[in-house]
């Protein structure tokens, strides 16, 4: 066992910690709430709505990092990265506790290399979550939630031979995809957090047989077994999202998940932890520093990064 995996695994403890921190420091927020905001849910404003709110709200971003270089004496490549993303909500209720938040995520980037013959990806992320819950209060909801990810483009393998650089494909649009839905309880103060607790939980990979046919050795593909199409798991899963102006100009984002399987290897706690800090130039112009790690002993057994920094356009919908 690797050391990423000893790390992760037989940390009950840290499901519950990790809640805890963001849980505290909601209590902490300065962020303003909207008038209806402060109202109990049986006390909706009247309006030619007939006591329903409805919200769209976003951000898209055009990101892009270069570097260049001619007759550098130390070295060094010219790159160019550029990046797009869009996080956009839907969220609704109304006077008989009716609570129906939506999120659509999708990032996407790729990075040119001098002297490469191939363009590299540099991030594909489609995702969609979506939870109802029937009020019990103004904060706590009886909740059930969907959520779905995949990938958008081709992802490649890239390797030398024989002095030429090939590239082999590994993965592709819904391979994998992940589903997953459960039932549990729904905890939002406001806008800027969250927290979704799922104690019956179920989770399937999907993906293409083609990559399972090719399977040797009692191999998988993201956790799949030889020559199928999926596998189904049962679990718990903790999801949530923190916002705040740390300082001014300086907004922290973060979306987290945590996933316990009861079927098998329940010692192990898989993770997603994105967390997005952006620097605001003005309205227009701005800077994002990306973090996500993940780990998840199905799709890969070790801990996964991905880093980005770079300045681009921010444009809130």
């Amino acid at each position: 066992m690797n050391y990423s995996s000893k790390f992760f695994t037989r940390n009950w403890a840290l499901l519950f910690a990790i809640c805890l921190v963001f849980f505290s420091a909601s209590l902490f927020s300065q962020e303003e709430e909207e008038v209806e905001e402060l109202l109990p849910f049986d006390a909706v404003i009247q309006s030619e709505m007939g006591g329903k709110r409805m919200k769209f709200y976003g951000n898209t971003r055009f990101n892009f990092n270069q570097a260049y270089f001619s007759n550098w004496i130390s070295g060094g490549e010219s790159a160019l990265t550029l990046l797009y993303g869009l996080d956009y909500n839907f969220n609704y209720s109304d006077r008989n506790g009716l609570v129906w938040d939506t999120n659509l995520l999708l990032s996407i980037g790729t990075t040119y290399v001098s002297g490469s013959k191939f363009l590299k990806k540099a991030d594909d992320r489609f995702e969609i979550n979506s939870l109802v819950g029937k009020q019990i209060n103004q904060y706590w909801n009886y909740s059930g939630f969907l959520n779905f990810k995949t990938q958008l483009l081709p992802g490649f393998r890239f390797f030398n031979q024989d002095g030429s650089e090939l590239r082999e494909k590994v993965s592709q649009f819904l391979s994998p995809a992940i589903i997953q839905g459960g039932l549990g309880f729904y905890y939002k103060k406001n806008d800027s957090f969250w927290l979704n607790m799922s104690p019956v939980s179920g989770r399937v990979i999907v993906v293409s047989k083609k990559y399972t046919r090719e399977l040797e050795n009692d191999a998988k593909y993201f956790g799949v077994d030889f020559d199928k199409r999926s596998k189904f798991f049962f679990g718990a899963l903790i999801s949530g999202f923190f916002k705040k102006e740390i300082m001014q100009n300086i907004i922290w984002e973060s979306k987290y998940s945590m996933y316990v399987n009861y079927l098998e290897k329940t010692q192990n706690i898989d993770f997603d932890w994105y967390t997005n800090l952006r620097f605001k130039v003005n309205s227009k112009i701005s800077g994002n520093f990306i973090l996500h790690l993940l780990y998840d002993d199905d799709l890969i057994g070790r801990l996964q990064v991905r880093e980005l920094l770079g300045l681009g356009i921010n444009v809130d919908l």
